[in-house]
Protein backbone atom coordinates (compact mmCIF):
# COMPACT_ATOMS: atom_id res chain seq x y z
CA UNK A 1 0.00 0.00 0.00
CA UNK A 2 1.40 3.31 -0.82
CA UNK A 3 2.63 5.34 2.00
CA UNK A 4 0.70 8.83 3.12
CA UNK A 5 2.74 12.41 2.86
CA UNK A 6 3.64 13.47 5.54
CA UNK A 7 3.05 17.50 6.14
CA UNK A 8 6.92 18.12 5.14
CA UNK A 9 7.08 15.70 2.54
CA UNK A 10 3.32 17.23 0.86
CA UNK A 11 5.22 20.97 1.70
CA UNK A 12 8.50 19.59 -0.32
CA UNK A 13 5.94 18.27 -3.17
CA UNK A 14 3.89 21.64 -3.35
CA UNK A 15 7.30 23.56 -3.63
CA UNK A 16 8.61 21.26 -6.41
CA UNK A 17 5.28 21.66 -8.35
CA UNK A 18 5.43 25.44 -7.93
CA UNK A 19 8.98 26.06 -8.84
CA UNK A 20 8.87 23.81 -11.95
CA UNK A 21 5.56 24.50 -13.31
CA UNK A 22 5.64 25.61 -16.97
CA UNK A 23 3.58 28.90 -16.14
CA UNK A 24 4.12 32.00 -14.43
CA UNK A 25 3.16 31.75 -10.77
CA UNK A 26 2.13 35.18 -8.52
CA UNK A 27 1.21 35.50 -5.63
CA UNK A 28 0.49 39.05 -3.75
CA UNK A 29 -1.38 39.86 -0.06
CA UNK A 30 -4.43 41.69 0.71
CA UNK A 31 -2.97 45.47 -0.62
CA UNK A 32 -1.82 43.51 -3.60
CA UNK A 33 1.85 43.74 -3.24
CA UNK A 34 3.70 40.80 -4.49
CA UNK A 35 5.16 37.93 -1.72
CA UNK A 36 6.33 35.33 -3.75
CA UNK A 37 6.79 34.40 -7.30
CA UNK A 38 7.80 31.53 -9.04
CA UNK A 39 10.97 30.10 -11.31
CA UNK A 40 8.56 30.14 -14.78
CA UNK A 41 7.58 34.15 -13.79
CA UNK A 42 11.23 34.97 -13.48
CA UNK A 43 12.24 33.26 -16.93
CA UNK A 44 9.14 34.98 -18.86
CA UNK A 45 9.23 38.44 -17.37
CA UNK A 46 12.84 39.08 -16.58
CA UNK A 47 12.84 40.33 -13.68
CA UNK A 48 14.18 38.26 -10.43
CA UNK A 49 12.08 37.51 -7.34
CA UNK A 50 14.15 39.67 -5.38
CA UNK A 51 13.75 43.20 -7.67
CA UNK A 52 10.06 42.47 -7.17
CA UNK A 53 8.44 41.18 -3.63
CA UNK A 54 6.71 44.06 -2.07
CA UNK A 55 5.86 45.53 -5.92
CA UNK A 56 2.59 45.77 -7.20
CA UNK A 57 1.83 43.41 -10.08
CA UNK A 58 1.48 46.33 -12.38
CA UNK A 59 5.10 46.29 -12.78
CA UNK A 60 5.00 43.43 -15.20
CA UNK A 61 2.27 45.94 -17.60
CA UNK A 62 2.44 47.48 -21.04
CA UNK A 63 1.25 50.62 -21.97
CA UNK A 64 -0.79 48.36 -24.90
CA UNK A 65 -3.04 47.91 -21.98
CA UNK A 66 -4.27 51.12 -21.49
CA UNK A 67 -7.78 50.71 -22.91
CA UNK A 68 -8.07 47.68 -19.78
CA UNK A 69 -10.44 48.60 -16.93
CA UNK A 70 -8.02 47.34 -14.43
CA UNK A 71 -10.69 48.45 -11.70
CA UNK A 72 -13.39 46.20 -13.32
CA UNK A 73 -11.47 43.32 -13.50
CA UNK A 74 -10.59 43.46 -9.91
CA UNK A 75 -14.02 44.26 -9.18
CA UNK A 76 -14.93 40.85 -10.70
CA UNK A 77 -12.08 39.06 -8.94
CA UNK A 78 -13.55 40.20 -5.40
CA UNK A 79 -17.25 39.56 -5.97
CA UNK A 80 -16.64 35.86 -8.04
CA UNK A 81 -13.22 34.84 -6.56
CA UNK A 82 -11.82 34.43 -10.12
CA UNK A 83 -11.25 36.34 -13.28
CA UNK A 84 -9.72 34.96 -16.84
CA UNK A 85 -8.39 37.07 -19.87
CA UNK A 86 -5.80 38.48 -22.01
CA UNK A 87 -3.15 41.03 -21.46
CA UNK A 88 -0.15 42.45 -22.94
CA UNK A 89 2.81 42.80 -20.49
CA UNK A 90 6.48 43.92 -20.23
CA UNK A 91 9.67 42.23 -20.18
CA UNK A 92 12.31 44.08 -18.20
CA UNK A 93 14.49 44.36 -21.45
CA UNK A 94 11.08 46.63 -22.60
CA UNK A 95 9.68 43.74 -24.94
CA UNK A 96 6.11 43.95 -24.89
CA UNK A 97 4.18 40.18 -25.01
CA UNK A 98 0.51 38.95 -24.71
CA UNK A 99 -0.25 36.98 -21.91
CA UNK A 100 -3.48 34.74 -21.00
CA UNK A 101 -4.68 34.99 -17.60
CA UNK A 102 -5.71 33.54 -14.20
CA UNK A 103 -6.59 35.57 -10.98
CA UNK A 104 -8.08 33.82 -8.24
CA UNK A 105 -8.78 35.32 -5.10
CA UNK A 106 -8.72 33.33 -1.56
CA UNK A 107 -8.82 33.16 2.30
CA UNK A 108 -4.94 31.97 3.92
CA UNK A 109 -6.62 29.49 6.73
CA UNK A 110 -3.89 30.21 8.90
CA UNK A 111 -3.59 34.16 8.79
CA UNK A 112 -7.33 34.83 7.60
CA UNK A 113 -6.36 37.23 5.64
CA UNK A 114 -6.64 38.06 1.67
CA UNK A 115 -4.32 36.53 -0.67
CA UNK A 116 -4.28 36.97 -4.61
CA UNK A 117 -2.26 34.62 -6.61
CA UNK A 118 -2.48 34.92 -10.85
CA UNK A 119 -1.08 31.74 -13.14
CA UNK A 120 -0.17 33.15 -16.53
CA UNK A 121 1.30 32.10 -19.78
CA UNK A 122 3.53 33.50 -22.30
CA UNK A 123 1.57 33.49 -25.71
CA UNK A 124 4.58 34.90 -27.55
CA UNK A 125 6.69 31.47 -27.49
CA UNK A 126 3.67 30.10 -28.78
CA UNK A 127 3.92 28.56 -32.89
CA UNK A 128 1.54 29.25 -35.31
CA UNK A 129 -0.37 26.48 -34.67
CA UNK A 130 -1.14 27.06 -31.12
CA UNK A 131 -2.11 30.45 -31.85
CA UNK A 132 -4.62 29.18 -34.38
CA UNK A 133 -6.04 27.12 -31.26
CA UNK A 134 -6.02 29.68 -29.02
CA UNK A 135 -8.02 31.80 -31.57
CA UNK A 136 -10.24 29.14 -32.22
CA UNK A 137 -10.99 28.29 -28.60
CA UNK A 138 -12.90 32.23 -28.37
CA UNK A 139 -14.37 31.90 -31.71
CA UNK A 140 -16.45 30.48 -34.52
CA UNK A 141 -14.85 28.91 -37.31
CA UNK A 142 -17.18 29.51 -40.17
CA UNK A 143 -17.98 33.42 -39.06
CA UNK A 144 -14.71 34.52 -37.12
CA UNK A 145 -17.31 35.89 -34.59
CA UNK A 146 -16.74 35.43 -30.88
CA UNK A 147 -18.46 32.30 -29.65
CA UNK A 148 -19.73 31.54 -26.34
CA UNK A 149 -16.83 30.89 -24.18
CA UNK A 150 -15.65 34.86 -25.73
CA UNK A 151 -19.42 36.38 -25.16
CA UNK A 152 -19.32 35.32 -21.61
CA UNK A 153 -16.05 36.95 -20.43
CA UNK A 154 -17.12 40.14 -22.49
CA UNK A 155 -20.57 39.88 -20.80
CA UNK A 156 -18.72 39.48 -16.93
CA UNK A 157 -16.75 42.98 -18.24
CA UNK A 158 -19.75 44.77 -19.21
CA UNK A 159 -21.88 43.62 -16.18
CA UNK A 160 -18.79 44.60 -13.70
CA UNK A 161 -18.53 47.99 -15.80
CA UNK A 162 -22.12 48.54 -16.46
CA UNK A 163 -23.03 48.43 -12.40
CA UNK A 164 -20.11 50.75 -11.13
CA UNK A 165 -21.19 53.34 -13.73
CA UNK A 166 -25.28 52.75 -13.46
CA UNK A 167 -25.37 51.77 -17.39
CA UNK A 168 -27.42 50.01 -19.20
CA UNK A 169 -26.65 47.54 -22.14
CA UNK A 170 -29.37 44.94 -24.15
CA UNK A 171 -28.34 41.44 -25.07
CA UNK A 172 -30.12 40.74 -28.70
CA UNK A 173 -30.85 36.65 -29.14
CA UNK A 174 -31.49 36.28 -32.90
CA UNK A 175 -32.52 33.26 -34.37
CA UNK A 176 -32.75 32.93 -38.48
CA UNK A 177 -36.40 32.18 -39.31
CA UNK A 178 -37.12 28.97 -41.29
CA UNK A 179 -33.38 28.53 -41.87
CA UNK A 180 -33.59 24.77 -42.00
CA UNK A 181 -35.31 25.10 -45.42
CA UNK A 182 -31.91 26.51 -46.85
CA UNK A 183 -29.79 23.70 -45.65
CA UNK A 184 -32.87 21.07 -47.03
CA UNK A 185 -33.16 22.43 -50.36
CA UNK A 186 -29.91 24.07 -51.06
CA UNK A 187 -27.76 22.17 -49.18
CA UNK A 188 -24.87 22.55 -45.92
CA UNK A 189 -22.46 24.66 -48.12
CA UNK A 190 -25.45 26.85 -49.04
CA UNK A 191 -26.45 27.40 -45.23
CA UNK A 192 -22.65 28.31 -44.48
CA UNK A 193 -22.86 30.96 -46.91
CA UNK A 194 -25.91 32.16 -45.56
CA UNK A 195 -24.53 32.47 -42.01
CA UNK A 196 -21.55 34.20 -43.06
CA UNK A 197 -23.71 36.43 -45.07
CA UNK A 198 -25.73 37.45 -41.79
CA UNK A 199 -22.97 37.43 -39.54
CA UNK A 200 -21.39 40.41 -41.84
CA UNK A 201 -24.38 42.14 -41.78
CA UNK A 202 -24.79 42.34 -37.98
CA UNK A 203 -21.47 42.93 -37.50
CA UNK A 204 -21.71 46.06 -40.08
CA UNK A 205 -25.14 47.07 -38.05
CA UNK A 206 -23.75 47.63 -34.37
CA UNK A 207 -21.15 50.55 -33.21
CA UNK A 208 -17.36 49.24 -32.38
CA UNK A 209 -17.99 48.97 -29.19
CA UNK A 210 -21.20 46.94 -29.08
CA UNK A 211 -20.95 42.60 -29.72
CA UNK A 212 -21.48 40.21 -31.93
CA UNK A 213 -21.53 36.29 -31.38
CA UNK A 214 -22.11 32.73 -33.08
CA UNK A 215 -23.73 30.63 -30.39
CA UNK A 216 -25.50 28.29 -32.40
CA UNK A 217 -26.40 26.49 -35.57
CA UNK A 218 -28.41 29.77 -37.11
CA UNK A 219 -28.17 31.66 -33.14
CA UNK A 220 -26.84 34.91 -32.77
CA UNK A 221 -26.22 37.49 -30.04
CA UNK A 222 -25.71 41.23 -29.92
CA UNK A 223 -24.96 43.04 -27.31
CA UNK A 224 -25.48 46.43 -27.30
CA UNK A 225 -23.40 47.80 -24.49
CA UNK A 226 -24.59 51.66 -22.75
CA UNK A 227 -27.98 52.01 -24.07
CA UNK A 228 -29.28 55.49 -23.42
CA UNK A 229 -32.62 54.01 -23.71
CA UNK A 230 -35.19 51.40 -25.05
CA UNK A 231 -35.76 53.62 -28.19
CA UNK A 232 -32.84 52.91 -29.04
CA UNK A 233 -32.41 49.06 -29.15
CA UNK A 234 -35.59 49.22 -31.59
CA UNK A 235 -34.00 51.24 -33.47
CA UNK A 236 -31.46 48.57 -33.96
CA UNK A 237 -34.11 45.74 -34.13
CA UNK A 238 -35.60 47.60 -36.64
CA UNK A 239 -32.37 48.32 -38.67
CA UNK A 240 -31.46 44.96 -38.44
CA UNK A 241 -35.09 43.77 -39.82
CA UNK A 242 -34.95 45.97 -42.97
CA UNK A 243 -31.54 45.04 -43.61
CA UNK A 244 -32.45 41.78 -43.50
CA UNK A 245 -36.05 41.82 -45.39
CA UNK A 246 -33.61 42.41 -48.90
CA UNK A 247 -33.90 39.34 -51.15
CA UNK A 248 -30.85 36.86 -50.61
CA UNK A 249 -29.11 35.04 -53.80
CA UNK A 250 -27.83 31.50 -53.13
CA UNK A 251 -26.72 29.40 -55.80
CA UNK A 252 -28.85 31.32 -58.06
CA UNK A 253 -31.97 31.08 -56.24
CA UNK A 254 -33.40 34.49 -54.64
CA UNK A 255 -35.01 34.26 -51.58
CA UNK A 256 -36.05 35.75 -48.44
CA UNK A 257 -34.80 34.87 -44.92
CA UNK A 258 -36.14 36.36 -42.01
CA UNK A 259 -34.71 36.80 -37.83
CA UNK A 260 -36.47 36.64 -35.03
CA UNK A 261 -35.25 38.64 -32.23
CA UNK A 262 -36.06 38.92 -28.37
CA UNK A 263 -34.56 41.45 -26.17
CA UNK A 264 -33.37 41.25 -22.35
CA UNK A 265 -31.94 44.54 -20.74
CA UNK A 266 -29.69 44.71 -18.08
CA UNK A 267 -30.59 45.41 -15.32
CA UNK A 268 -34.36 45.49 -15.67
CA UNK A 269 -34.36 41.74 -16.89
CA UNK A 270 -31.94 40.28 -14.98
CA UNK A 271 -28.21 40.70 -13.35
CA UNK A 272 -26.44 37.71 -13.76
CA UNK A 273 -25.32 36.25 -17.54
CA UNK A 274 -27.28 33.17 -17.86
CA UNK A 275 -30.84 35.20 -16.80
CA UNK A 276 -30.00 37.29 -19.43
CA UNK A 277 -29.56 34.95 -22.12
CA UNK A 278 -32.36 33.08 -20.71
CA UNK A 279 -34.82 35.72 -20.89
CA UNK A 280 -33.53 37.32 -24.45
CA UNK A 281 -33.99 33.57 -25.48
CA UNK A 282 -37.56 33.56 -24.04
CA UNK A 283 -38.79 36.92 -25.65
CA UNK A 284 -37.12 35.60 -29.27
CA UNK A 285 -39.15 32.68 -28.60
CA UNK A 286 -42.13 35.08 -28.47
CA UNK A 287 -41.31 36.45 -31.13
CA UNK A 288 -41.71 33.78 -33.01
CA UNK A 289 -45.06 32.75 -31.78
CA UNK A 290 -46.31 35.56 -33.14
CA UNK A 291 -45.45 35.36 -36.73
CA UNK A 292 -41.69 34.91 -36.99
CA UNK A 293 -39.46 37.94 -38.69
CA UNK A 294 -40.00 40.47 -35.79
CA UNK A 295 -38.76 41.61 -32.29
CA UNK A 296 -40.13 41.53 -29.24
CA UNK A 297 -38.82 42.81 -25.56
CA UNK A 298 -38.73 39.89 -22.17
CA UNK A 299 -41.63 40.86 -20.07
CA UNK A 300 -42.18 38.69 -17.18
CA UNK A 301 -45.62 37.80 -18.29
CA UNK A 302 -43.95 36.16 -21.48
CA UNK A 303 -41.55 33.96 -18.94
CA UNK A 304 -44.65 32.98 -17.24
CA UNK A 305 -46.57 31.82 -20.48
CA UNK A 306 -43.39 30.38 -21.43
CA UNK A 307 -43.04 28.62 -18.05
CA UNK A 308 -46.57 27.49 -18.69
CA UNK A 309 -45.80 25.64 -22.12
CA UNK A 310 -42.92 24.02 -20.78
CA UNK A 311 -45.55 22.21 -18.58
CA UNK A 312 -47.65 21.46 -21.41
CA UNK A 313 -44.73 20.18 -23.40
CA UNK A 314 -43.45 17.98 -21.06
CA UNK A 315 -46.83 16.92 -20.34
CA UNK A 316 -47.04 15.89 -24.46
CA UNK A 317 -44.13 14.05 -24.13
CA UNK A 318 -45.04 12.10 -21.54
CA UNK A 319 -48.35 11.17 -23.77
CA UNK A 320 -46.18 10.02 -26.44
CA UNK A 321 -44.35 7.87 -24.49
CA UNK A 322 -46.59 6.25 -22.19
CA UNK A 323 -48.64 5.57 -25.87
CA UNK A 324 -51.86 8.35 -24.13
CA UNK A 325 -52.91 8.55 -27.95
CA UNK A 326 -55.58 6.31 -29.63
CA UNK A 327 -57.19 6.66 -32.70
CA UNK A 328 -60.65 6.52 -33.47
CA UNK A 329 -62.39 5.87 -37.28
CA UNK A 330 -65.06 7.79 -39.35
CA UNK A 331 -66.32 6.55 -42.21
CA UNK A 332 -66.53 7.69 -45.56
CA UNK A 333 -69.12 6.57 -47.53
CA UNK A 334 -70.43 6.27 -51.34
CA UNK A 335 -73.99 6.91 -51.70
CA UNK A 336 -73.95 5.42 -54.83
CA UNK A 337 -73.49 1.94 -53.72
CA UNK A 338 -73.95 2.28 -49.85
CA UNK A 339 -69.93 0.98 -49.51
CA UNK A 340 -67.76 2.07 -46.84
CA UNK A 341 -64.76 3.64 -49.17
CA UNK A 342 -62.16 4.91 -46.42
CA UNK A 343 -61.74 5.61 -42.56
CA UNK A 344 -61.02 8.59 -41.37
CA UNK A 345 -58.24 8.43 -38.38
CA UNK A 346 -59.44 10.50 -35.61
CA UNK A 347 -57.00 11.61 -33.02
CA UNK A 348 -57.67 11.45 -29.15
CA UNK A 349 -55.76 12.00 -26.20
CA UNK A 350 -56.86 9.62 -23.24
CA UNK A 351 -55.43 12.01 -20.69
CA UNK A 352 -55.23 10.38 -17.37
CA UNK A 353 -56.46 13.90 -15.66
CA UNK A 354 -59.15 15.65 -17.81
CA UNK A 355 -60.37 12.61 -19.63
CA UNK A 356 -60.60 11.89 -23.71
CA UNK A 357 -59.91 15.23 -25.24
CA UNK A 358 -60.69 16.10 -28.75
CA UNK A 359 -57.39 17.25 -30.76
CA UNK A 360 -58.59 21.12 -30.43
CA UNK A 361 -57.04 20.85 -27.22
CA UNK A 362 -53.47 19.20 -27.91
CA UNK A 363 -52.56 19.97 -32.06
CA UNK A 364 -51.54 23.53 -31.81
CA UNK A 365 -49.40 22.69 -28.76
CA UNK A 366 -47.64 19.88 -30.52
CA UNK A 367 -47.31 21.90 -33.77
CA UNK A 368 -44.93 24.63 -31.73
CA UNK A 369 -42.52 21.57 -30.63
CA UNK A 370 -40.51 19.18 -32.68
CA UNK A 371 -42.31 16.49 -31.12
CA UNK A 372 -45.21 16.88 -33.59
CA UNK A 373 -43.00 14.61 -36.17
CA UNK A 374 -42.88 11.57 -33.35
CA UNK A 375 -46.44 12.38 -33.12
CA UNK A 376 -47.49 12.09 -36.41
CA UNK A 377 -45.65 9.05 -37.35
CA UNK A 378 -46.70 7.01 -34.10
CA UNK A 379 -50.24 7.99 -35.83
CA UNK A 380 -49.86 7.08 -38.71
CA UNK A 381 -47.98 3.76 -37.79
CA UNK A 382 -51.10 3.17 -35.61
CA UNK A 383 -53.33 3.25 -38.11
CA UNK A 384 -51.53 1.75 -40.91
CA UNK A 385 -51.03 -1.49 -38.52
CA UNK A 386 -54.88 -1.83 -37.55
CA UNK A 387 -55.84 -1.49 -40.93
CA UNK A 388 -53.49 -4.44 -42.08
CA UNK A 389 -55.08 -6.48 -39.05
CA UNK A 390 -58.49 -5.59 -40.37
CA UNK A 391 -57.36 -6.78 -43.96
CA UNK A 392 -55.53 -9.57 -43.23
CA UNK A 393 -58.79 -10.84 -40.92
CA UNK A 394 -61.01 -9.58 -43.19
CA UNK A 395 -62.97 -7.39 -41.29
CA UNK A 396 -62.31 -4.13 -43.63
CA UNK A 397 -60.82 -3.88 -46.89
CA UNK A 398 -61.13 -0.56 -47.73
CA UNK A 399 -58.30 2.24 -47.22
CA UNK A 400 -57.72 4.68 -44.35
CA UNK A 401 -56.96 8.90 -44.35
CA UNK A 402 -54.66 10.12 -41.83
CA UNK A 403 -54.07 13.99 -41.30
CA UNK A 404 -50.90 15.77 -42.10
CA UNK A 405 -49.95 19.27 -40.00
CA UNK A 406 -48.32 21.88 -42.17
CA UNK A 407 -45.21 21.62 -40.05
CA UNK A 408 -44.76 17.96 -40.53
CA UNK A 409 -45.55 18.49 -44.57
CA UNK A 410 -42.95 21.32 -44.03
CA UNK A 411 -40.41 20.24 -42.37
CA UNK A 412 -40.46 16.51 -41.54
CA UNK A 413 -39.05 13.56 -43.63
CA UNK A 414 -42.35 12.79 -44.59
CA UNK A 415 -41.72 10.57 -47.64
CA UNK A 416 -39.00 8.59 -45.77
CA UNK A 417 -40.94 8.11 -42.56
CA UNK A 418 -44.51 6.98 -45.26
CA UNK A 419 -42.03 4.78 -46.62
CA UNK A 420 -40.64 2.86 -43.44
CA UNK A 421 -44.17 2.75 -41.84
CA UNK A 422 -45.65 0.83 -44.70
CA UNK A 423 -42.79 -1.87 -44.86
CA UNK A 424 -42.86 -2.14 -40.85
CA UNK A 425 -46.73 -2.47 -40.88
CA UNK A 426 -46.82 -4.25 -44.23
CA UNK A 427 -49.70 -2.08 -45.83
CA UNK A 428 -49.47 -1.70 -49.94
CA UNK A 429 -48.97 2.27 -50.27
CA UNK A 430 -52.68 2.31 -51.75
CA UNK A 431 -54.57 2.01 -48.88
CA UNK A 432 -53.26 5.32 -47.37
CA UNK A 433 -54.47 8.55 -48.06
CA UNK A 434 -52.33 11.57 -46.28
CA UNK A 435 -55.06 14.58 -45.84
CA UNK A 436 -53.73 18.21 -45.40
CA UNK A 437 -55.53 21.62 -45.07
CA UNK A 438 -56.26 23.81 -47.95
CA UNK A 439 -54.02 26.57 -46.50
CA UNK A 440 -50.82 24.45 -45.71
CA UNK A 441 -50.55 22.73 -48.95
CA UNK A 442 -50.57 26.85 -50.75
CA UNK A 443 -47.76 27.49 -48.66
CA UNK A 444 -45.58 24.81 -49.54
CA UNK A 445 -42.36 24.94 -50.67
CA UNK A 446 -40.49 23.35 -54.36
CA UNK A 447 -38.72 20.59 -51.90
CA UNK A 448 -42.38 19.58 -50.58
CA UNK A 449 -43.79 19.90 -53.82
CA UNK A 450 -41.64 17.22 -54.60
CA UNK A 451 -42.17 14.80 -51.72
CA UNK A 452 -45.66 14.85 -52.14
CA UNK A 453 -45.23 14.36 -56.04
CA UNK A 454 -42.92 11.09 -54.71
CA UNK A 455 -45.72 10.04 -52.53
CA UNK A 456 -47.84 10.00 -55.37
CA UNK A 457 -45.59 7.91 -57.58
CA UNK A 458 -45.33 5.40 -54.46
CA UNK A 459 -49.06 4.89 -54.57
CA UNK A 460 -50.36 7.08 -51.45
CA UNK A 461 -53.19 9.15 -51.86
CA UNK A 462 -53.08 12.82 -51.55
CA UNK A 463 -56.35 14.84 -50.04
CA UNK A 464 -57.10 18.51 -49.68
CA UNK A 465 -59.05 19.06 -46.46
CA UNK A 466 -61.51 22.33 -46.01
CA UNK A 467 -61.31 23.06 -49.57
CA UNK A 468 -62.84 26.34 -50.94
CA UNK A 469 -62.18 29.08 -48.12
CA UNK A 470 -58.63 29.83 -49.59
CA UNK A 471 -57.47 30.30 -53.01
CA UNK A 472 -56.20 27.20 -54.18
CA UNK A 473 -54.37 27.07 -57.60
CA UNK A 474 -55.36 24.78 -60.32
CA UNK A 475 -51.91 24.32 -61.11
CA UNK A 476 -51.09 23.03 -57.59
CA UNK A 477 -54.15 20.36 -57.46
CA UNK A 478 -52.24 19.35 -60.64
CA UNK A 479 -48.69 19.42 -59.68
CA UNK A 480 -49.46 18.06 -56.48
CA UNK A 481 -51.20 14.75 -58.08
CA UNK A 482 -54.23 15.61 -55.24
CA UNK A 483 -57.06 12.76 -55.51
CA UNK A 484 -59.56 14.04 -53.60
CA UNK A 485 -61.43 17.39 -52.57
CA UNK A 486 -62.80 17.26 -48.86
CA UNK A 487 -65.40 20.71 -48.78
CA UNK A 488 -65.26 23.01 -46.36
CA UNK A 489 -67.25 21.71 -43.73
CA UNK A 490 -68.48 25.24 -42.75
CA UNK A 491 -70.54 25.34 -46.46
CA UNK A 492 -72.47 22.10 -45.39
CA UNK A 493 -73.01 23.86 -41.75
CA UNK A 494 -74.87 26.91 -43.25
CA UNK A 495 -76.92 24.95 -46.50
CA UNK A 496 -80.29 25.81 -45.27
CA UNK A 497 -79.20 29.41 -44.78
CA UNK A 498 -76.62 30.35 -47.43
CA UNK A 499 -78.24 29.82 -51.09
CA UNK A 500 -74.99 30.88 -52.14
CA UNK A 501 -73.16 28.35 -50.46
CA UNK A 502 -74.91 25.26 -51.95
CA UNK A 503 -73.72 26.87 -55.40
CA UNK A 504 -69.93 27.10 -54.22
CA UNK A 505 -70.56 23.15 -53.37
CA UNK A 506 -71.68 22.80 -56.77
CA UNK A 507 -68.47 24.42 -58.29
CA UNK A 508 -66.16 22.64 -55.96
CA UNK A 509 -67.86 19.41 -57.41
CA UNK A 510 -68.15 20.65 -60.95
CA UNK A 511 -63.98 21.61 -60.65
CA UNK A 512 -63.46 18.27 -59.00
CA UNK A 513 -65.71 15.94 -61.84
CA UNK A 514 -63.44 18.17 -64.46
CA UNK A 515 -59.93 17.51 -63.02
CA UNK A 516 -60.64 13.65 -62.48
CA UNK A 517 -60.45 13.98 -58.63
CA UNK A 518 -63.05 12.67 -55.87
CA UNK A 519 -64.99 15.02 -53.99
CA UNK A 520 -66.41 14.58 -50.50
CA UNK A 521 -68.59 16.40 -48.39
CA UNK A 522 -67.48 16.22 -44.27
CA UNK A 523 -69.81 17.61 -41.38
CA UNK A 524 -73.05 15.92 -42.40
CA UNK A 525 -75.44 16.39 -39.34
CA UNK A 526 -79.13 16.28 -41.01
CA UNK A 527 -80.64 14.50 -43.42
CA UNK A 528 -81.59 17.87 -44.95
CA UNK A 529 -78.09 18.56 -45.67
CA UNK A 530 -77.41 15.16 -47.09
CA UNK A 531 -80.67 16.11 -49.54
CA UNK A 532 -79.01 19.03 -51.06
CA UNK A 533 -75.38 17.46 -50.97
CA UNK A 534 -76.82 14.37 -53.37
CA UNK A 535 -79.18 16.89 -55.10
CA UNK A 536 -76.13 18.67 -56.68
CA UNK A 537 -73.95 15.09 -57.28
CA UNK A 538 -71.49 15.04 -54.38
CA UNK A 539 -71.72 10.97 -53.61
CA UNK A 540 -69.02 10.71 -51.28
CA UNK A 541 -69.82 11.78 -47.78
CA UNK A 542 -69.05 11.61 -43.99
CA UNK A 543 -70.64 12.84 -40.56
CA UNK A 544 -72.61 12.33 -37.74
CA UNK A 545 -75.58 11.71 -39.67
CA UNK A 546 -74.03 8.56 -41.00
CA UNK A 547 -71.84 7.55 -38.44
CA UNK A 548 -69.93 9.03 -35.55
CA UNK A 549 -65.96 8.48 -35.04
CA UNK A 550 -65.21 5.29 -32.89
CA UNK A 551 -62.64 3.36 -31.85
CA UNK A 552 -61.23 -0.11 -33.74
CA UNK A 553 -63.91 -2.67 -31.08
CA UNK A 554 -66.71 -0.29 -31.77
CA UNK A 555 -66.19 0.32 -35.32
CA UNK A 556 -65.78 -3.41 -36.20
CA UNK A 557 -69.43 -4.31 -34.41
CA UNK A 558 -70.57 -0.95 -36.19
CA UNK A 559 -69.63 -2.42 -39.78
CA UNK A 560 -70.19 -5.85 -39.44
CA UNK A 561 -74.20 -4.60 -38.97
CA UNK A 562 -73.90 -1.87 -41.59
CA UNK A 563 -72.94 -4.15 -43.91
CA UNK A 564 -76.14 -6.40 -43.10
CA UNK A 565 -78.42 -3.67 -43.53
CA UNK A 566 -76.92 -1.76 -46.59
CA UNK A 567 -75.02 -4.26 -48.48
CA UNK A 568 -75.68 -7.13 -50.84
CA UNK A 569 -73.04 -9.85 -49.91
Amino acid sequence: MQDILDSQQLLGTYTDVFDNITEGIIISDDDNKIIHVNKACENITGYTKEEVIGKNPRIFSSEKNENIHFENIWQIVKDQKCWTGELWNARRDGTIYPILIKIYRFTNTQTNKTNYYAIFSDLSISDESNDDLFHLAYHDPLTNLPNRLKLKAQLEYVISNSKRNDLKFAILFLDLDDFKLVNDCLGHSSGDEVLVSFANKFKNIVRSNDMVARVGGDEFIIVLSDISNYLFVERVCNKILSILSKPMKISDIEFNLGVSIGVAVYPDNGEDIDRLISNADSAMYHAKENGKNNFEFYSEEMNKKLVEFSQREKELLDAIRNDEFIIHFQPEIDTHTNEVFSLEVLTRWNNKAKGLLLPGHFISDLESTNYIFEFEELIIEKACKQLKIWHDTNIYKGTISVNITGKYLEYGNLYESIGNILVRTGLSAKFLELEFNESDVMKISTKTLFTLSNLSHLGVGLAIDNFGKGFSSFNYLKECSISRLKIDKSYVDSLMDEKNDESIIKSIVDIGTNMGISVIAEGIEVSEQDEIIKKNSCTKVQGYFYAKPMDADIFEFWYKNYKKLNLTL
